[in-house]
């Protein structure tokens, strides 16, 4: 396993709050470096954070992410609207699910990044684009927009209802953790999808022979055991 330096877009919110406190943690992150509308101040001290705040609306935010990329091993984008996607119309959504992480995307792979792990939801396909569901639809094209970018080795983790989470009630968790995890929509905690966004890298991706992998909640869980 070789230490990798690591850019990211989402930081602040739920999961991926979760996902980089499991970046700083492991030896697999040597540099941890979060671009976003505002800085944490948690983080103000983890010497291996580096934090870049900025207009990510700004019609130049691809050439921005371009240049701060360069020399970085892997690209990780944990950002969604999650909850808040109901009152938003599909214009909305676009904007940050799709335009937004697409410049995030085009940009790192312009800077010469070959690894992306991606955060969608459980039985996100590509070919949801034509869907008949506003939701399906921006989710399709966001996963799509990914996939089309190119990377060498790209990873999408696509969890079901996700628990130790502030925006997931408990009474849908209570009944979605009475399924199976073959089900896809049954429960994952967010430390779990975490320790697996770090476990792909620390021993999954450099034996990843496939342009694209999934991982659903089993596959989660299974990363997330085998945690070094």
């Amino acid at each position: 396993m070789s230490a990798m330096s690591v850019i990211m877009i989402g930081g602040s919110g739920e999961v991926g709050g979760a996902v980089v406190r499991e970046m700083i943690k492991s030896d697999v992150c040597s540099q941890l470096t979060l671009i976003g509308r505002r800085s944490l101040p948690d983080l103000d001290g983890e010497s291996k954070v580096k934090q870049i705040v900025v207009d990510m609306s700004d019609d130049d935010f691809e050439e921005l992410v371009k240049d701060k990329a360069k020399g970085y091993d892997v690209a990780v984008s944990c950002l969604g609207i999650g909850s808040g996607t109901y009152g938003m119309s599909e214009e909305q959504m676009m904007a940050i699910e799709v335009d937004l992480i697409g410049a995030f995307a085009r940009g790192c792979k312009a800077a010469g990044i070959e690894i992306f792990e991606l955060l969608t939801a459980v039985g996100i396909k590509e070919s949801w684009t034509e869907s008949n569901i506003k939701g399906f639809r921006v989710m399709g094209k966001k996963l799509k927009t990914v996939i089309d970018t190119g990377f060498e080795k790209l990873a999408v983790f696509k969890p079901g209802m996700i628990v130790g989470n502030a925006h997931t009630p408990s009474w849908i968790a209570f009944f979605t953790g009475l399924l199976p995890d073959s089900a896809g929509l049954s429960n994952i905690h967010q430390k779990e999808l975490a320790i697996a966004f770090v476990t792909h890298l620390e021993k999954r991706v450099e034996s990843q022979r496939e342009a694209v992998v999934s991982y659903g909640n089993k596959e989660m869980k299974e990363l997330s055991c085998c945690a070094s």
